[in-house]
């Protein structure tokens, strides 16, 4: 190798300990958001739909090995239905993660998006849902947040 090509070698890698990677080439940071949460859903009056209601929930919340994208786990209301749900997160803006996600069956689905932050040492999210029922026309919208247990 000639002086230059070992100059060249040398610039670059003091270059990335003093600056870092660049931005296309740095590892994606995913949150770690595995654990259980409690939260609270508020759902808006859609036409065609029953009356909406505040209702408590409960989330116990998996994730890939080493904080992948992936997430899945049980949504458990206040009646103690139990539901499983999917997801899929991405990285957000100051260390936090948006998070899209859908549970229910098929003619019921409820889909749902917010943003994990942490604060203090625990997950908190909140964000927006829809919840369709095939056949009525009805389409429930709603807000809903959660706190690790």
């Amino acid at each position: 190798m000639n002086k230059k090509a070992k100059l060249l070698g040398l610039l670059t890698v003091l270059t990335v300990l003093v600056f870092g990677l660049p931005a296309q080439l740095a590892p994606v940071k995913l949150c770690c958001v595995a654990g259980d949460y409690r939260g609270s859903h508020i759902a808006d009056n859609g036409p065609n739909c029953p009356v909406p209601k505040s209702e408590t929930f409960s989330m116990s919340m998996k994730q890939g090995v080493r904080c992948t994208a992936a997430v899945w786990g049980t949504i458990t209301d206040v009646a103690g239905v139990v539901q499983d749900f999917t997801g899929t997160l991405t990285p957000g803006i100051r260390g936090c993660c948006v998070i899209n996600g859908k549970f229910g069956a098929p003619g019921h689905v409820t889909t749902f998006t917010g943003t994990f932050c942490q604060h203090l040492g625990k997950w908190q999210a909140k964000g927006t849902s829809a919840e369709a029922y095939s056949g009525s026309g009805c389409k429930h919208t709603g807000t809903w947040e959660m706190k690790q247990n």
